[in-house]
């Protein structure tokens, strides 16, 4: 650290540094960090800028609890040698922060990747037995599932809903279309799925030929969703919101295509690796700072508990599946889901179902 950084008392610091990643003008004392657009993205932004420019670490949930400029800086006085090991950790490839990754998790080269890694996916799992019998113990039924949503996740959100015979509901990422097929069959409603993945598109486009009056399907990016305005009654997006590079924009594109009086639901799920379950809160993240200003309000249904279940019961049941994934030539399947599944399962995850009605 300069001697001219060390010049700069740290809360002229954190006030520079709250302007430029919350984009004010002008910052106060008494000017609260999630009040005026902050987040939790924007947090580790925030803490890994301000230890890189100051020297001192501050941990998440110290913003969280002293989110006042006047109270983050009282913090920083009373706590000037807070040490490194308190901010945020590695990300799975053991080269990126958490910051780093997250903040280029959705850059082409990485979009790419995982494109071609679910197109891949999508044709392994469809022919293998060995997958089947996994969803069907993690899941409850085989729909050749990947994400993170069980049917009691599932039947939560159609409640929810309240979809009904001759409405129209967008499922967003909809893979080879087997959920598309059961929210139809729960709700008698029309249902229109989009995924990125051709070929999960083609096979569920086929898959669907004795349904094709109510189960239709459509390559498409959710980032650049090509429909007319008040097309939907509902939008769903289910574990697949984290694809997209600029949350808001798809999120104005979910309203914009809703009717009036429309919902959406999102599932997302938050590795917390800094924060605590006593300083986290749905309502600091960025999809709920977004809903509350796109529809003026949101309410948000914790299945956390659920989910690190979910990822334990993956762990367990993929190990004792191994040698059927062996025996029929689906090893790389198998090291797709088993690694996953076993980086996942050692970090306490928060998980919840958002929901807004336009």
């Amino acid at each position: 650290m300069d001697t001219q950084t060390e010049s700069v008392p740290p809360k002229a610091i954190i006030a520079d540094l709250w302007k430029n990643t919350l984009e004010l003008e002008n910052v106060t004392d008494d000017t609260d960090f999630f009040k005026v657009g902050g987040h939790s993205l924007k947090a580790m932004v925030f803490v890994s800028e301000f230890e890189q420019r100051s020297g001192i670490a501050i941990p998440l949930s110290a913003l969280v609890q002293n989110s006042t400029l006047v109270d983050l800086a009282q913090y920083v006085s009373e706590n000037p040698e807070n040490s490194r090991e308190t901010v945020e950790p590695f990300s799975i490839d053991g080269k990126e922060t958490q910051v780093e990754y997250l903040l280029r998790y959705n850059d082409d080269d990485k979009q790419s990747k995982r494109t071609e890694s679910y197109e891949k996916y999508y044709a392994e799992a469809l022919s293998s037995t060995a997958h089947k019998k996994f969803c069907e113990q993690v899941y409850g039924k085989n729909y050749g599932q990947h994400g993170m949503a069980d049917f009691k996740q599932l039947d939560a959100m159609l409640a929810k809903l309240d979809a009904k015979p001759g409405d129209t509901i967008l499922d967003v990422g909809c893979g080879y279309g087997l959920i598309s097929r059961y929210i139809s069959d729960k709700t008698g409603a029309n249902v229109v799925g989009i995924d990125l993945a051709g070929s999960a598109i083609k096979t569920a486009t086929k898959n669907a030929e004795d349904a094709k009056d109510r189960l239709s399907f459509k390559q498409m990016d959710l980032q650049d969703l090509k429909f007319d305005n008040g097309t939907f009654d509902h939008v769903v997006s289910i574990d697949t919101i984290y694809f997209t590079k600029n949350q808001r924009h798809t999120i104005d594109q979910f309203r914009d295509i809703l009717k009036p009086g429309g919902r959406v639901a999102v599932f997302r799920t938050f590795p917390i690796r800094s924060f605590t379950s006593e300083t986290w809160s749905p309502d600091i993240t960025e999809l709920a700072t977004i809903l509350r200003d796109r529809f003026g309000s949101y309410e948000a249904i914790d299945f956390s508990t659920e989910e690190n279940e979910h990822w334990a019961s993956k762990v367990q049941v993929l190990e004792s599946l191994e040698k059927e994934f062996v025996s029929e030539g689906s090893l790389e399947l198998y090291q797709f889901r088993y690694g996953e599944a076993k980086y996942e399962a050692t970090i306490e995850q928060f998980r919840y179902l958002f929901l807004a009605q336009k």
